[in-house]
Parts: C-alpha cells; structure tokens; sequence
C-alpha cells in the first residue's frame, strides 16, 4: 500500500446544461474510479491522484490532488484536467448527426451531458489488446484481473484504495497469463519491449509496428485516450449491428459510418456500445430490432462496470 497526501486543491466550472460529471465520470469506470456518489477519482501520473466532488450544486467541479510526499508530477497534467474530462468540448455537430439515428440515438437523448473521459495511450493499449476478439464481458474481465494481480495500490488520505495503472516491472508473463490474457499476454511483452508505455498521443502511432497490435486496436486506443475521434475501431460486433441498422452489407460498414457521422465515427462506434449496453451481438441485434437503444437495460455494461469490479478491501 502506497499512501498519499493532498498536495493541491481548487475548482473547475462547467455547464450544467450541456455536461454531466455523473456520466461522465460512472462510464468505463471500475470501482476505484467511481462508485455511485457524487464524487471520483483520476490517476494523474505515477503516484498521483486527483479526486472530483461535484456534490455542491451543478456547474463546479471541486477537486483535490493527492501524491506521495515531494512528487511534484501532477503540476503539469492538472493544467490538462479540464481536456482530460471534456469540460469544454463541443459536441453539438454530434448531436445533430447522433439524433434519432438507430444506434447511437438513444444515448444522445438519455445522456446528453456524456463526455469520452480520455485515459493515457497505455491505459487505452491496454485496454485495446483485451477487447481483441473479446466480448465485453470477456476483455473488461482480463483488464480487472490484470489490475488485482498487477496493480500498486494507492490509498487516499480518506481512505479509499485506488488501483493504478500496472507498470512495466509488474507485468510478466506470468502475472499476464494469470490475469487470463492467453495469447494476448505476448502482445503486451512486445508492447513492452517497444517501450509502448512511454508514447503520448503525437507518438501513439507507433504501436502500429508492434506485432499483434492491429487497426482495431490501434483505433480503439486513439479514441480512448486521444479523441481521435476519425479512427474506427471496427470490429465483428459493430458491423454486424451497422449492416442491420442502415441496410447495408458488412463489407461497407467503415464506409456507411463514415458517411452518416464524417470525423465523428470513432465516437459513434463507442456510443453504440453504450448505447446497447454492450451485450453479445444476438441480445443486441435483438435490442436494434426493437429499438432499444438506450443504455441501462441489462448488466454488466460500460454504464455498470464499476458495480461488479470493486477494490480490493
């Protein structure tokens, strides 16, 4: 256990009307993140934590960061806080193309206020490599294992026990194959070796010489953690749902998706995984056909996550 101090503190604004923290902040989150109150945690850097309280009423956002003693690496990823949760980012020409669309429709009318949290480019490999042929069930299940078996755990001056982001030294082989990756687990010692934990989103691009690191990946962690929101991480699941929902063959889903949402389409490939709670492609095809497309119907889900993936005690 690594226990932390508060260093900082001060408050962000944003706009009611237009942004949710609570969305924002519960989606694609485990239960060290978020856990149902008014309130959350973001890994910073190594060692550095920032917790969010938006309990006081709609349009701030207080904050407090918490390091270990003397790490001052947080002074520089504070400045990008408000970047990181999408306070001031403009979806508006989303939503006009989202609205009403059979997919992603019902996400834009129930959470209208729903930011993509952006997560570092070695979160976002990670979490990349573990969806690879996965269902979300399946890779969301590798990823929590990887953090119980991987993780420093980062203990808050109130108490709550954060998992960190695992660190090259903890991931070996063996922890990797126990936490269930198979094949996978290789694919992270190449990322690894590449030194692929140390890209940022200029150089994220990189990974693409890492073998096992495919256009699905790649996309994916473009999105998750650079909202590069023109790449498409376009597996089986979504051009199966895109085919039936506009009519078209699976061959031309990139190329239908790319004509309804133009440089939005990576976030439209995310919202409808949201949106169909991210269920295995029968429940979801049959969710489209009757047009249940807002998230919160069954469970788990990237809405739920962090109900079934809590802390260790």
């Amino acid at each position: 256990m690594i226990r932390l101090v508060e260093a900082y503190g001060g408050a962000l604004r944003y706009d009611p009307e237009s942004y949710s923290p609570r969305d924002t902040m519960r989606v694609y989150s485990f239960g060290w993140m978020y856990w149902g109150a008014p309130r959350a945690l973001l890994e910073l850097c190594t060692h550095s934590l920032v917790l969010l309280d938006w309990s006081r009423g709609p349009g701030r956002i207080f904050y407090r960061v918490y390091s270990t003693p003397g790490n001052r690496c947080w002074e520089d990823q504070l400045e990008r806080l408000p970047w990181i949760l999408g306070l001031d980012e403009d979806l508006s020409g989303y939503r006009i193309l989202a609205r009403g669309d059979p997919l992603v429709g019902g996400v834009a009318e129930a959470m209208p206020g729903l930011r993509l949290r952006a997560s570092s480019p070695w979160q976002a490999l990670l979490v990349g490599v573990c969806q690879q042929n996965a269902s979300f069930r399946q890779g969301w299940g590798m990823l929590y294992r990887l953090h119980l078996n991987a993780s420093e755990r980062l203990v808050t001056p109130g108490g709550r026990v954060y998992l960190a982001t695992p660190e090259p030294h903890t991931l070996t082989l063996d922890v990797l194959r126990a936490s269930g990756l198979g094949y996978r687990a290789e694919t992270v010692r190449r990322l690894l070796e590449a030194r692929a934990h140390m890209l940022d989103c200029e150089s994220l691009g990189e990974a693409a010489g890492v073998r096992g690191v495919g256009p699905y990946t790649l996309a994916l962690a473009w999105v998750l953690a650079c909202r590069r929101y023109s790449e498409l991480p376009l597996d089986r699941w979504l051009k199966r749902l895109v085919a039936e929902a506009y009519e078209v063959p699976e061959a031309r889903a990139a190329e239908e998706l790319t004509r309804r949402f133009n440089g939005w389409r990576g976030l439209a490939a995310l919202h409808t995984t949201i949106a169909f709670d991210a269920q295995p492609l029968r429940r979801a095809l049959e969710r489209l056909r009757r047009g249940l497309n807002k998230p919160g119907i069954d469970e788990p889900s990237p809405l739920t996550l962090w109900r079934t993936t809590p802390p260790p005690v």
